[in-house]
């Protein structure tokens, strides 16, 4: 009896250790609530994103009160190579179609392959190494299991959701656009 005491306590130790952390399951209709901060006007606005199509083109419903309503759509060669993130001004009630080489809150494919292969990566002309970050990302109150990049001078830091499927930004500081973006969470 004291033999399966300690066997089952040990287990219950060894899985809490490798417990996974928080991957949500990106597909159509999950929502992304943002807060976008920009620096330029030192105003932080709310800012939805609904997932109308995970498959190319992907497309992105946004949503900023007082603002509006319009899509986002990036093409089949954007998710697959795209090495650019486009934070700029939308057309309103309407879809603004990104270039070839744009995303818009996801790392291209290609891009994503190199963060977990070479721990490095380009996006948007900065060079981007992964590092360790001690202070734990959540969504949805749950420890997210994500990347964490920045410059080499420190000035742009990203936090990349370890999804091949969907590398997310979660979060971006420094942003050379003068956007900042901070996921407060998702509905799956």
């Amino acid at each position: 009896m004291k033999m399966l005491f300690v066997v089952a306590l040990d287990f219950c130790l060894n899985v809490s250790v490798f417990a996974q952390k928080y991957v949500p399951q990106i597909k159509t209709g999950t929502v992304l609530n943002y807060t976008a901060y920009h620096k330029a006007f030192g105003q932080e606005v709310p800012l939805t994103l609904t997932v109308l199509s995970t498959t190319a083109p992907v497309q992105l419903k946004f949503y900023v009160p007082q603002l509006g309503t319009g899509t986002f759509e990036m093409s089949a060669k954007a998710v697959e190579s795209g090495k650019k993130m486009a934070i700029k001004e939308p057309s309103m009630d309407d879809i603004t179609r990104l270039k070839d080489d744009e995303t818009l809150a996801i790392l291209s494919k290609t891009t994503f392959n190199n963060l977990k292969t070479n721990n490095s990566f380009e996006l948007n002309g900065q060079t981007f190494t992964v590092a360790a970050d001690a202070t734990p990302f959540k969504i949805n109150d749950k420890e997210a299991d994500v990347f964490y990049a920045a410059t080499a001078n420190g000035k742009t830091k990203l936090w990349i959701l370890n999804d091949p499927d969907f590398p997310l930004i979660c979060k971006l500081t420094g942003g050379p656009q003068g956007i900042d973006l901070n996921l407060q969470s998702i509905k799956e």
